[in-house]
Parts: structure tokens; C-alpha cells; sequence
């Protein structure tokens, strides 16, 4: 089906352009096959932010041959600079706003390319090129939707109802445990692995449905209730796997209220789970919280049970499309990692630059190209991280295999055909097995490959024109940009997985520490989704223990930020300032000393000039339970001393 959907758009481009009798056809059929993805809502999503990415790299271009018309070398220094750019926000960002920001990067270079002969005409030929670009976007995106239905959407179904079987059964196991076990834990973490996962598909699942758009808040929200559960559930399994007590509270209260939520029937019921989710919810809110032990079981299976509920949600949303719209403040910007971004963006930059010095000492006809590749070569893969070299080889090994294809049909077949039917006949004979390999699991980025260069290579215009020396200039042009590229993910590497992973977790404790003593004064919904990002670009070599570290570094986070909202009169705000502050120090024994009088003091009275505060201090002693909890556990974690070179640029964040 990919292979017919792939040949259709790229055809249904090429019909539209010659239609229109625009000259450069192959540039919208290109378009349409890199759009045509095998994941529809990715599809639609991904030509969306394409055009978008599209129509800034043009303005860009136009705006710097118009500043630089006679001076070439500041004009490649400026087309470098922008291109390194493009490739530093290609990582910082996230999903298809990363494809948006490779597409600005790749459309100056190919603009550029195409008036380098001419400058003054950088503005018409801008807008000829983002026309041709769109009609490859409208072309894909219809076929796409008449081809499939809902793919995205279902399979993020599957997988939340996945991760709520996981979380479900694993904290019942918990609890039933007094504590954890390396299973519990092991299927904890996986179920954090799977975050990236999600935000992923949820991308994917709001780009295929104009319903699902409209409630992009209910799927951000549900992934947001989903951590707060992963947090609680580490909560309760530290504690209780520490002190073992208050079992009658959860063998008689907490364990039926949660096995009420059965997930087996939400393919028969699943209105009727939805129901039993919010009654659940609203009698742990209402169990009262007798002793620490008490109030972080209860507060944990609260949390748990809004996770599910919102899982059930999603599960019905996706389904059933029944939800009402729901709304959410707008997310504060965050940066999990800012060293990854910098290298690929100087990395864009030199490679640019390196072939742009290449082509004007050996004054080669075809060096715009090779730029135009070389920019494409290290601009799409460099989000890949660990993946991205092996991913750029492949993609050099299509484009010289598609060369050597392209040389038989430009010669050997095209120039025999004399109508329209017989290109389309000849263009489906070759797309859709490029497709069915490329939707495969066998190096399909190699068939991408062949898919993009293709196109430009038998130069499929209007008129179709044949010259030999062209068409070899063209594919040594396309070949040696795109080895170029991938050269540099040699000479330049990623980071690689181990050094993320520690980047990652120092960078975390950094920032606690940072929040701990005052040093940064930030809120809860910040804490909390700076450390789930860093949580999602953990890479999967990642250690359990470094998974583990970054959830403790959350949920200690979290409790800081409580109790400097909690805590506001002396002497219990001094008692919890020094605890703090001695804990940023990494002297942790003096912590846990001073944690200890606070607990002592808001005994003994009033620690806040709220009513419902001062009524509450067993909430106090639960958060002081977590931090302690974490101390005992985590001891060589929060005593480590940071080392600057891990922190190496870590400032941007």
C-alpha cells in the first residue's frame, strides 16, 4: 500500500506541474515523495511544518542575495551561518518543528543554487520553487488521505492502553509487596522509556485528525497525569520498601479501591471504566491521611489513579473520538541538553562551508549542487543522535546507487517514451518498489535515498531535456555532497550514548542543587517538565540506575518546591532553609539532622499562615519522608561532585 501511495503522489505532482507548464517539475514530485511517509498522521503533520520551513528558508535566501549580490564568499560565509543555524535548531527542537527547521536549511541551499547565475531573479524563481514545493505537499497529502484511516491514531491507542496495563498492574504490585522489587522497578522504567515513545505518537495522532488537533491539550495533559504517576509510584515504593507499616491502610482501603479499575473491559466498556476511574479518584481524595506512612500511599494511589484516569481518557478520545475539549497553560520552554544542538550546527556549518570551498577553488559547473546534498546529508540525520552516522552512510550508499539506476533509465529509457502514460508507467515501475523497501525494516533509509535523488537525477522537467555531461555532473554532485555530509558524522561524532546519559543526570543534579539553595526559584509545572524532557532524551543504552536517578532527581524536586510553598514561618522556614542549603552542599548527614527538627517544629506548631497548611502537617512530614527517603537511596547521587567538563556548555539551558 506505501509503494502505490508513494508512486500515486509523486505522479499526481508531476501531472499538477505539467498542468501548470512550470519548468521544474521534479522539485514538487521530490517533495511529494519525501513527504509521503509510510505513517499518514506523520504525513500530514511533517507537510504541514515542511511548508512552513519552506517558505522562511526562502525568505531567508532571498533576504541575503539581495545584502550580497556581487560578494560571493560573504554570501557562502552568510548561507553556512544560516544552514548552521537551521542545524542547531534541528536538535533543539522537537518532532516536525525539527523538519521544519532542516527544510529552512535546505531550501536557501537549493534556491541559492538556482540563482546563482542570476541573483535579481532570487525573488521570482523563490517563489516559483516554494509553489512547485507546495503542489508536492497538496499532492502527497491528498493521496495520503485517501489511502488510509486513522493508522496513527490506533496505534497510539495500543500503546497507552500498554502503558496503563503497566502502570496499573506494576504499582498493585507494589503495594501488595510492601515495596519493590528489581522486577517492579525494571517495569517502572520501562514504562519511563516510554515516554518518548508517546510524545512521539502523539505528534503523529494530532497531525492525522482535525479532532484530535483540537484537543492537543487533553493528550499533553494525559501524559503530564502519566508522570505525576511514575513519581508517586516511586514514592511509595521507596518508603514502603523502607518501613513496611501501614499495611491495614492499603490492604483494606487502596488495594480494592484500585482492582475496581479493571482495564480488561475497556474493549466491551469502556464508558463504564471511565465512570469507575472518577468515582475512585474522588474516594481517595477524600481517605483520610492519618500518618506519613498513610498520606504517601494514599497521595501515591490518588496520583496513580488520576494517571489511569486520564490514560482511560485518552483510550476513548482515540477510539471513540468522545472527549470533551479541554485547555492547559501554555508549556514553559525548556532545553534538556544544549550540547547536542551546538555540535550539529557547527557541524552543518563546516560541511556547507567545506564544499563551498571546494567548488570555488576547483571552479566545478555542478558545485551549487553538491552543496544543496551536503546540506541535506547533514541536516536531516543530525536529530538521529547515536543512529545519525549509520543512518547518513546508508543515505550516500542509495544516492550512488541511484545514480548508477538512473544512468540506464536516462539513457537506456526515457528518452524512448513519447507520451505522459508512459512516464507515469515507467515512474510507478520504479516508486513502488522503492516504496514497499523503504516502509520495510532492511536499510530503508537507503530506498529514501534513492526516492529524493531520483527525480532531480533524470531530470523529469518540462520540457524533459537529455545531456550526457549534465546528467553526470548532476549524480557526481549529488554522490559527493552527500559523502561529504556523511564524512563529517566521522570527522564531527555525536555524542555518544554513555556521555548523554551522564550529561543528562549531572545536569539534573545541577539544577537541584541550584533549586535546593534558592539559587533558582522556579514552580512545579517547570521542574517537572525540564526533567521529563531530559527523561525522553535519555538514550536506550541508558542504565536502570541513570533512568532511576533522573526520576528521584524529579520527585525530590518536586517535594523541595512543596515545602518552600508550605513552609513560610520561623523558626520552620530557617530549619527548612538550613536543611536545604545543606543538601545543595552535598552535606547530606547535616540534612537529614535539620529535616528532622523540622518535622519536630511543625509538631510543635504552625509552620505556615495558611489554614489549610496548618491542618495538614502530616503532608509536611510525607514530603521530608521523600527527601529522606531519597538521601538513604541516593546518597552517592547527591553527594557527587560535578564535574565542569560534563557541564560543558551547559549554560545555554
Amino acid at each position: 500500500m506505501f509503494g502505490v501511495r508513494l508512486a500515486a503522489s509523486v505522479c499526481l505532482a508531476l501531472y499538477i506541474t505539467y498542468f501548470l507548464e512550470l519548468q521544474n517539475s521534479f522539485w514538487a514530485a521530490t517533495t511529494a515523495a519525501i513527504v509521503c511517509q509510510p505513517n499518514l498522521g506523520a504525513s500530514l503533520q511533517k507537510g504541514r511544518y515542511r511548508a512552513i520551513g519552506t517558505i522562511v528558508g526562502a525568505l531567508v535566501m532571498v533576504a541575503l542575495l539581495a545584502m550580497f549580490p556581487q560578494q560571493r564568499n560573504t554570501l557562502l560565509l552568510s548561507l553556512a551561518l544560516w544552514c548552521g543555524l537551521c542545524g542547531f535548531a534541528v536538535v533543539m527542537l522537537r518532532n516536525f518543528a525539527s523538519y521544519a527547521a532542516a527544510l529552512a536549511g535546505i531550501t536557501a541551499a537549493i534556491i541559492f543554487a538556482d540563482t546563482l547565475t542570476d541573483p535579481s531573479t532570487a525573488f521570482f524563481l523563490a517563489v516559483i520553487r516554494v509553489g512547485e514545493i507546495c503542489i508536492g505537499i497538496a499532492a502527497a497529502s491528498f493521496v495520503m488521505m485517501l489511502t488510509d484511516f486513522g493508522s496513527a491514531s490506533r496505534q497510539l491507542a495500543r500503546t497507552v492502553r500498554q502503558v496503563a496495563d503497566q502502570v496499573a498492574s506494576g504499582f498493585l504490585g507494589t503495594l501488595a509487596q510492601t515495596g519493590e522489587t528489581p522486577e517492579l522497578q525494571a517495569a517502572r522504567r520501562n514504562v519511563v522509556r516510554s515516554l518518548g515513545l508517546l510524545e512521539t505518537q502523539i505528534d503523529a495522532a494530532i497531525g492525522e485528525s482535525s479532532f484530535l488537533r483540537a484537543r492537543t491539550s487533553n493528550l499533553r495533559l494525559m501524559n503530564e497525569a502519566l508522570v505525576n504517576a511514575l513519581v508517586a509510584w516511586r514514592n511509595v515504593g521507596n518508603h514502603h520498601g523502607r518501613h513496611g507499616d501501614g499495611q491495614a491502610l492499603i490492604r483494606e482501603t487502596l488495594v480494592p479501591l484500585l482492582r475496581r479499575i479493571d482495564l480488561a473491559q475497556l474493549d466491551r466498556a469502556p464508558f463504564e471504566v471511565q465512570r469507575i476511574c472518577r468515582e475512585v479518584v474522588s474516594r481517595l481524595r477524600n481517605t483520610p491521611s492519618i500518618d506519613t506512612t498513610s498520606c504517601i500511599a494514599t497521595d501515591a494511589a490518588r496520583d496513580v489513579a488520576l494517571g489511569l484516569a486520564a490514560l482511560v481518557d485518552g483510550i476513548i478520545l482515540l477510539r471513540e473520538h468522545e472527549g470533551a475539549r479541554l485547555t492547559r497553560p501554555f508549556p514553559p520552554l525548556v532545553v534538556a541538553d544544549p550540547l547536542p544542538a551546538v555540535l550539529n550546527g557547527l557541524r552543518v556549518f563546516v560541511a556547507v562551508l567545506a564544499t563551498a570551498a571546494f567548488w570555488v577553488v576547483s571552479a566545478w559547473p555542478s558545485g551549487p549542487f553538491a552543496i544543496v546534498f551536503a546540506a541535506i546529508g547533514t541536516l536531516v540525520f543530525g536529530s538521529f543522535g547515536d543512529q545519525a552516522r549509520a543512518l547518513a552512510k546508508d543515505y550516500a550508499i542509495g544516492a550512488a546507487l541511484m545514480a548508477a539506476l538512473g544512468a540506464g533509465l536516462y539513457f537506456g529509457v526515457l528518452p524512448s517514451l513519447s507520451s505522459f502514460p508512459a512516464l507515469i508507467a515507467v515512474l510507478a515501475l520504479l516508486f513502488i518498489p522503492l516504496g514497499v523497501m523503504q516502509a520495510g525494516p532492511w536499510h530503508s533509509v537507503v530506498f529514501l535515498a534513492m526516492s529524493i535523488a531520483s527525480l532531480p537525477l533524470l531530470g523529469v522537467g518540462n520540457p524533459i531535456s537529455y545531456n550526457a555531461s549534465d546528467y553526470f555532473n548532476l549524480a557526481f554532485a549529488i554522490v559527493t555532497g552527500t559523502v561529504i555530509g556523511t564524512l563529517f558524522f566521522v570527522v564531527m561524532p555525536t555524542i555518544p550514548p554513555q556521555v548523554r546519559a551522564r550529561r543528562l543526570v549531572a545536569l539534573s543534579l545541577r539544577d537541584f542543587r541550584c533549586v535546593a539553595d534558592g539559587t533558582w526559584r522556579t514552580d512545579h509545572a517547570h521542574w517537572t517538565t525540564l526533567l521529563t524532557r531530559r527523561t525522553e532524551a535519555l538514550p536506550p543504552q541508558t542504565t536502570p540506575e541513570q533512568a532511576g536517578e533522573l526520576m528521584a532527581l524529579l520527585a525530590l524536586g518536586q517535594a523541595v518546591i512543596h515545602l518552600r510553598q508550605v513552609v513560610t514561618l520561623e523558626p520552620a522556614a530557617g530549619l527548612l532553609s538550613q536543611a536545604l542549603h545543606a543538601l545543595a552542599d552535598a552535606r547530606l548527614m547535616v540534612a537529614r539532622d535539620a529535616f528532622g527538627a523540622l518535622v519536630r517544629a511543625s509538631d510543635e506548631g504552625p509552620v505556615s499562615t495558611a489554614e489549610a497548611d496548618r491542618s495538614r502537617p502530616v503532608h509536611l512530614r510525607a514530603a521530608v519522608a521523600v527527601i529522606t527517603d531519597a538521601i538513604d537511596l541516593h546518597g552517592a547521587l547527591l553527594a557527587a561532585r560535578i564535574d565542569p567538563r560534563v557541564l560543558f556548555l551547559s549554560s545555554f539551558s
